[in-house]
């Protein structure tokens, strides 16, 4: 499956959980933050993509449609069928919807390099 048609197959199932699209990210405000879906071309083409996602949290700034890479927790999914993919999507945004249950997976997020310093410093105090 290339980027278009990963992107055609992802877009109704983001759709009716209540993701917005523009280009190819689709966002949803959950309360406390955004979730952040995003599909990336390679930049070596061949059809090749992946597949970000990321968490922006109100309390640390105040972009309404932020871009996946200014999410304060992010992540990149594995390539697979369009369906697992969202599954595991909204799985990871519901566990890191609220501040205070991202700021108790922040500490085992870091260990992978997923969590930006505003969000560790919720876990310091």
């Amino acid at each position: 499956m290339d980027t278009e048609e990963f992107i055609k197959a992802v877009s109704p199932l983001l759709k009716e959980r209540g993701f917005k699209k523009a280009n190819a990210t689709w966002r949803k405000d959950q309360g406390e933050s955004v979730a952040v879906f995003n599909v990336q071309k390679s930049q070596w083409g061949g059809g090749n993509y992946y597949i970000n996602i990321g968490t922006y949290f109100h309390a640390f700034g105040n972009e309404s449609t932020p871009t996946e890479n200014k999410c304060h927790v992010r992540v990149r999914l594995s390539v697979e069928d369009p369906s697992i993919v969202i599954s595991a999507a909204i799985e990871w945004f519901q566990a890191r919807a609220l501040l205070q249950d991202a700021a108790k997976l922040a500490e085992s997020d870091s260990k992978k390099g997923l969590v930006f310093k505003e969000l560790l410093s919720v876990v310091a105090t």
